[in-house]
């Protein structure tokens, strides 16, 4: 009728660890950062030696257009996935997240803050200028939202494909490509 209360530590055979199973409340933003930015930055500068190769992860861009919904965390935590077991098996592992800042959803939220008189007067560089600031904010939110999710990577080398010098590479890229003759430049004259 009565039982005997068994102790469970007794009967399992668990390794023991001064780390706690979760970080207390108080902790969480010093937790997230020692097990992402820090651990990012101590990997990248082990000794080659030490090191059983490089493994590199390029991001396809999610655009910078609003707040992360599901398919932004399957993706990014897929490849947060990738990097850290590619990081336990001893790879230096390099990881620079980026943005695609333009396209039509990112021209729809910036005419949606224009009021809809200036909407309606909104030229080509205003309506440009608009998108650019749109989704500058957008990128900082989505940063800071990635980050708080523990994603590891070089946030601070974070690419948007707005920035003249990216868009100065892929012009070079191009170039390169007409010139090889893999690539056909059509030009296209509308009247």
């Amino acid at each position: 009728m009565f039982r005997r209360a068994i102790n469970i530590n007794s009967t399992l055979h668990l390794p023991h660890s001064t780390l706690p199973s979760r970080p207390m409340r108080a902790d969480a933003a010093t937790y997230i950062e020692r097990c992402t930015d820090e651990l990012y930055a101590w990997q990248k500068l082990r000794p080659s030696r030490a090191v059983s190769g490089d493994f590199t992860l390029h991001d396809g861009p999610p655009y910078a257009n609003g707040s992360l919904h599901a398919g932004h965390a399957l993706n990014k935590i897929t490849k947060d996935i990738i990097c850290r077991f590619q990081l336990g098996q001893g790879k230096r592992v390099c990881y620079i997240p980026g943005w695609d800042c333009h396209g039509l959803p990112i021209e729809l939220k910036a005419l949606r803050q224009l009021s809809s008189r200036a909407h309606a007067s909104a030229g080509p560089v205003e309506t440009r200028k608009q998108a650019r600031d749109v989704a500058e904010q957008e990128v900082q939110q989505q940063m800071r939202d990635f980050r708080q999710w523990a994603v590891m990577g070089d946030w601070n080398s974070a690419y948007k494909s707005m920035d003249k010098d990216f868009v100065l590479r892929q012009l070079k890229l191009f170039k390169e490509l007409v010139e090889k003759g893999e690539c056909v430049l059509w030009l296209v004259h509308l009247d």
